[in-house]
């Protein structure tokens, strides 16, 4: 099995000389894994920072491969598999902990809830998800918290003290204060997808299912944010997040002012990891503005 050049590229340049010997090793891998667990790994999906691959079990079912290089990163979406098995989550079949490989259920016919046109019945498809994953935070556990998200502004306000690309000093400043004003209100932590967006919940029969967790601690408020920034036309995108944010404020319960400060924060952090990773995201810097007239609407502060 060829693997394609950019999933290369971004493995060597994420990961270094590990990516090498992972990359070297490959192949003897997936041989072993398709004998212990009985399988035929077929060519893989489009591939971003983990190897992804249908496969097929020698009694004829229809499987996925996931083989994640950082061990971190994997033991993370292990804990949340765990966590919120039995709910809307994809199911976790066998996972091998030592070489970071996992076997899922493949799920069918598999398209993405972009693909819904309709603005509304996607949304509230989405908070019937999110309503089915969240579980009280554990007191023990190495997943990131919104503190770590909060740390990583800090960081970048610090090593950047005249502004970040097209971001302004006072506006990374801002970004932080409210950062640090939500996560000191949070009373009851909950265990969140961490990334879920349209890509990440799959059609799955007559339901929907989410898949590849990133786990995060944190408010309910924090996990709409992802799927706020994404997915949004080139036009009427203020139109379009304020539906958005309608839908699960009423869906889920939560708190709207909340829900526009976090966006409004996790905007300006997220366009500062894209300029940080030299992929400058302009869609993101765009929704910067945006929650901030959405905030002015709702009488909160913000520049």
């Amino acid at each position: 099995m060829r693997l394609p050049d950019r999933f290369i590229q971004t493995l060597k340049h994420i990961h270094k000389e590990r990516a090498e010997e992972w990359l070297c090793n490959f192949g003897n891998q997936m041989a072993l894994f398709e004998q212990k667990w009985g399988l035929s790994i077929h060519e893989p999906f489009d591939l971003s920072f983990n190897f992804v691959a249908p496969a097929t079990r020698k009694n004829r079912e229809e499987v996925v491969v996931k083989a994640v290089l950082s061990d971190k990163e994997f033991r993370r979406e292990l804990e949340v598999l765990k966590r919120m098995k039995g709910s809307g989550m994809v199911k976790l079949l066998e996972y091998d902990q030592d070489q970071g490989v996992m076997l899922l259920e493949r799920l069918r016919p598999g398209y993405t809830l972009a693909e819904v046109e309709d603005e509304e019945e996607a949304a509230r498809i989405a908070s019937h998800i999110m309503k089915s994953l969240w579980v009280t935070a554990s007191h023990h556990s190495d997943i990131e918290t919104v503190m770590d998200r909060e740390n990583s502004l800090k960081r970048i306000a610090r090593q950047h003290t005249h502004g970040f690309g097209p971001i302004s000093s006072e506006l990374i400043c801002t970004a932080l204060k409210v950062f640090k004003q939500l996560n000191r209100e949070i009373q009851e932590p909950y265990l969140l997808h961490g990334d879920l967006h349209h890509y990440n919940i799959l059609k799955n029969g007559h339901s929907w299912m989410a898949i590849d967790p990133k786990g995060l601690i944190g408010d309910r408020e924090y996990d709409v944010i992802q799927y706020l920034l994404n997915n949004l036309p080139e036009t009427n995108q203020k139109e379009i997040i304020e539906k958005r944010i309608h839908i699960f404020v009423e869906e889920l319960d939560l708190v709207k002012e909340r829900v526009l400060l976090r966006g409004f924060s996790h905007a300006v952090l997220s366009t500062c990891w894209t300029v940080e990773d030299g992929n400058f995201n302009e869609k993101f810097f765009g929704t910067i503005e945006i929650f901030q007239e959405l905030c002015r609407q709702s009488g909160l502060e913000v520049i």
